[in-house]
């Protein structure tokens, strides 16, 4: 079953600047803390997303569509 996630960007404390600064990526709460100790989330850059746990078929619905190869050469489908 997909489960709901939240990332954020997150500001940490850089103990080499003595400066706050945003972390380049977005990351759950867990990763964040783990790798960064003392954070806080930077809430304008939060997004939501549904994950599939390892080895689990997604949702029928959210299957991509089917995708059909096209001859570039010739502008026709193969």
């Amino acid at each position: 079953m997909p489960r709901e996630i939240e990332l954020f960007h997150w500001w940490i404390h850089d103990d080499i600047t003595g400066h706050r600064r945003r972390t380049p990526y977005a990351m759950d709460r867990e990763t964040a803390t783990q790798l960064y100790g003392n954070i806080q989330a930077d809430e304008p850059t939060r997004v939501v997303r549904m994950v599939s746990q390892l080895g689990e078929a997604p949702l029928i619905g959210e299957r991509p569509p089917k995708l059909q190869a096209v001859d570039l050469h010739l502008g026709r489908d193969t």
